[in-house]
């Protein structure tokens, strides 16, 4: 209850952070499964402050619009009383960009990268963790002038790396740290300000996370080219704050790439700079590292055929429904680790998938799962989403064309009113299931 009166009690400041971003009233949901949820901002006449108990559809950590009768309702699990809630405010920002933002390129929306196309991986590494060591000391550089120099050597070192890189590769960078490294930038910049930290604590915050990856089981390509982009994103857009950028925020909602709007206000530094910023850093060293990371790191799954390589049968969902009901099409999904493939999907290693509709309902817990992206891609003004499954042959014995189908096992819940098509082949099914025109 204590942090949803803080939200509350900071709604005005809140509404500034950006224009149209968390408008008074925001509706928020704060869910604790085990006790109930606390609900704030705007919500029905007869919504309760808080309800005692379990919300139905509440699954993951967080959701972008809660059907709690009020549009637009962020829900979010805070981790305990001490949960700063960025996630909260993170989270809304995207749902916020979904109206507000147009990337102009269309390059850049797929998660996957071949790293086989980056001539010099090894170099490519270490190009970013220098340039990460960099754009952290300009954060935490208390004189201007000086701060101001070190983002330009930052762009100069950015430069230089990007030379020889593939367009694709480039695309990917610049769109995930406009997307996500912007909300980064808000959810951490909302955090201090409902917590009545003080600004001046907010770039510090931000350097911490810069810190180079440790080695862990994550993929090359989610740590190089997604999660880089969180903390590198939020460094950029606060140096556009810092430095006063001219109208930067109606910029980035114009499509145009942070690094590109920087380099637009304070320009560039210089070869001599990028050479004394790769010798105070010792280049050589985190070229060894590098090397050393990547040798050390998990092959991974980097195509379909290898993911469904790992059972024997798989149950593959289609739902697709006209443009107009495509909001009646819920698909939500989560997991400690995501590997994007070559071909566009997400694969699951092991994690949560929800996808429900008007006669289709799916749940599927702590299971491998594939998930074709863009999500609810649009095709002759209708939306479809696809889900793959692991599931035995057996298990689907009583499936039937145009008949109800239940199935209920351990980590897994399917139903479908009556399924309008089912293609059978070797070692995989797959199920359509189509909302019509009008409910």
């Amino acid at each position: 209850m204590a942090q949803a009166e803080r939200v509350e009690r900071h709604a005005d400041a809140l509404s500034r952070l950006w224009p149209g971003y968390w408008p008074k009233g925001q509706p928020f949901i704060l869910y604790a499964p085990d006790i109930g949820a606390v609900f704030g901002g705007a919500r029905l006449p007869d919504t309760p402050r808080f309800r005692p108990g379990r919300l139905e559809g509440a699954e993951f950590h967080f959701v972008l619009d809660y059907p709690s009768g009020v549009p637009d309702t962020v829900l979010l699990r805070p981790d305990g009383a001490d949960d700063d809630l960025s996630t909260l405010f993170h989270e809304q920002f995207h749902d916020f960009q979904n109206t507000a933002f147009r990337w102009v390129s269309g390059d850049g929306h797929q998660e996957f990268v071949d790293l086989n196309a980056i001539p010099d991986l090894t170099g490519f590494i270490a190009a970013l963790d220098l340039e990460r060591l960099v754009l952290q000391a300009a954060l935490l550089e208390p004189d201007a002038p000086a701060r101001k120099h070190l983002a330009q050597t930052y762009l100069a070192l950015r430069t230089a790396r990007s030379a020889d890189l593939p367009a694709e590769v480039l695309a990917v960078q610049q769109q995930r740290e406009w997307s996500e490294g912007t909300a980064e930038f808000i959810g951490l910049q909302a955090a201090h300000l409902i917590a009545d930290r003080p600004d001046a604590t907010l770039p510090s915050a931000i350097a911490k996370a810069l810190t180079t990856p440790s080695q862990n089981d994550m993929s090359l390509v989610s740590e190089l080219l997604r999660w880089r982009a969180y903390p590198v994103g939020a460094a950029l857009t606060w140096l556009l704050a810092d430095v006063g950028a001219d109208q930067w925020r109606a910029q980035l909602g114009q499509g145009v790439p942070l690094d590109v709007l920087l380099r637009q206000t304070i320009g560039e530094g210089s070869v001599e700079d990028a050479a004394a910023a790769a010798a105070h850093f010792d280049l050589p060293a985190l070229t060894a590292q590098a090397a050393e990371r990547l040798a050390q790191a998990p092959e991974g799954v980097t195509t379909r055929e290898a993911f469904l390589d790992q059972a024997p049968h798989w149950l593959v969902l289609e739902l697709t429904a006209p443009v107009e009901r495509g909001k009646e099409i819920q698909l939500s999904f989560s997991a400690a680790k995501m590997s994007p493939l070559a071909d566009g999907a997400i694969a699951l290693p092991h994690g949560m998938v929800v996808m429900e509709a008007p006669g289709f309902a799916l749940k599927s817990e702590r299971n491998p799962a594939l998930i074709d992206v863009p999500v609810g891609v649009v095709t002759g003004g209708v939306i479809a989403h696809a889900v793959t499954l692991p599931l035995a042959a057996a298990d689907l014995h009583e499936l039937r064309a145009g008949e109800p189908f239940l199935l209920e096992k351990e980590g897994l819940s399917l139903r479908i009113a009556a399924p309008y098509e089912i293609h059978q082949q070797a070692g995989r099914t797959r199920i359509s299931f189509a909302l019509p025109q009008e409910p």
